[in-house]
């Protein structure tokens, strides 16, 4: 019997201020991103940490590719912090609306696909912004299955007592 994927997420603040600041970098028409970091809970999948894109980070307009040992380095510290695990990616789209392009799906489809990531599903945070100052940007969560991709609701953690949505 496999696990039921939660159908919401959580969002800590802390990774919501690290995509939150690093998403203003797209004020300069080139989109950005980084890894999830987390675990599944029963109810919820809880995104702890948020990657920035790293220092060889390749940004185009359309295009966003993350530093993959800079990542590497980053998802270690945190599974040594508070053993979060590789759970998705989340990046910038320069027009709404935040949701998954052809080429997002096509690359989840490629980790999903890959025997050793041995991904369920992946959880996908896109965001937009069509005023270009990324000040307010549109947030989109998705959890990403080898079938279909839902938008999932996001609940924001103030911190580990509290909520706020």
């Amino acid at each position: 019997m496999t696990t039921p994927i939660p159908k919401n997420i959580i969002l800590t603040a802390s990774a919501m201020s690290v995509i939150g600041e690093e998403a203003r970098a797209s004020t300069d028409g080139l989109g950005t991103g980084g890894i999830l970091l987390g675990a599944a809970e029963p109810d919820a999948i809880v995104v702890r940490h948020a990657g920035r894109p790293g220092p060889d980070a390749i940004r185009g307009p359309d295009f966003f590719q993350r530093d993959l040992q800079h990542a590497q380095s980053f998802a270690n510290q945190a599974f040594a912090l508070d053993h979060s695990i590789w759970i998705g990616e989340w990046h910038t789209h320069l027009h709404t609306p935040p949701r998954p392009s052809t080429r997002d799906l096509a690359t989840y489809q490629t980790l999903l696909s890959d025997p050793e990531l041995a991904f369920d599903y992946i959880v996908a945070i896109i965001l937009a912004d069509d005023t270009k100052d990324w000040h307010t940007p549109q947030l989109t969560a998705w959890i990403v299955t080898p079938t279909h991709a839902c938008a999932a609701p996001v609940e924001r953690v103030v911190n580990s007592e509290t909520k706020d949505s």
